[in-house]
């Protein structure tokens, strides 16, 4: 006689949260196991969910890219999206990094830190025009609408009452949710709704 607890069917949901280039984290204790695995792991979940950086990776491993893949993006091109190229590339010196952070600073405070163009440029080069509803895992991807002060949430369509983003391109839901505020401006989405960082 089976207990209750053997009859649960189990869920595997992984969560990844955001951070920036800290998405090198998951995405290379992802990649590690992938490695042991043989196969993309974004198949061995149920769902997939994240935020900001960590919806990147989610929506990458949900559209079968590998975990190897996604680190790949944030070490090859971690440094173009998030101008540390320069930073990496000067020459050493206390009084050129003051200058250069001072520099920094005064454009932060009147534009976002990070160009979202060249995130485009680097996000499409991975997801390509995929669609969420080529997803083979369901996702969940949130985002914030300033205007209408709600969530609003990429998801699969998993469940009959969730059939309105499986058209939306996953390359709209990255953008959405990684545009924190100050470092990233509002992603403005096909459909014309302006959005920010689901973390915010």
């Amino acid at each position: 006689m089976s207990s209750d607890k053997n009859d649960r069917q189990i869920r595997r949901i992984l969560s990844i949260d955001g951070g920036g280039i800290k998405g090198t984290l998951p995405a290379a204790f992802l990649a590690g196991l992938e490695e042991d695995l043989g196969e993309p792991i974004g198949q061995y979940f149920d769902l997939i969910a994240g935020t900001s950086t960590g919806g990147i990776i989610a929506l990458g491993l949900g559209l079968g890219r590998t975990a190897k893949e996604l680190l790949e993006l944030y070490e090859t091109r971690g440094p173009v999206i998030f101008d540390q190229e320069e930073t990496a590339q000067a020459p050493p010196g206390r009084a050129r990094r003051f200058m250069r952070k001072l520099r920094a600073g005064r454009r932060h405070i009147m534009q976002p830190k990070h160009d979202a163009s060249i995130l485009e440029r680097e996000l499409k080069a991975v997801l390509k025009n995929d669609v969420i509803g080529q997803s083979s895992t369901r996702l969940i991807v949130p985002a914030w609408d300033a205007d209408q002060r709600s969530p609003y949430i990429y998801k699969t369509a998993h469940h009959p009452r969730l059939q309105t983003d499986y058209r939306k391109t996953a390359l709209d839901a990255a953008l959405a949710t990684v545009a924190a505020p100050t470092y990233f401006r509002r992603h403005r989405t096909v459909d014309d709704i302006g959005l920010t960082d689901g973390g915010t």
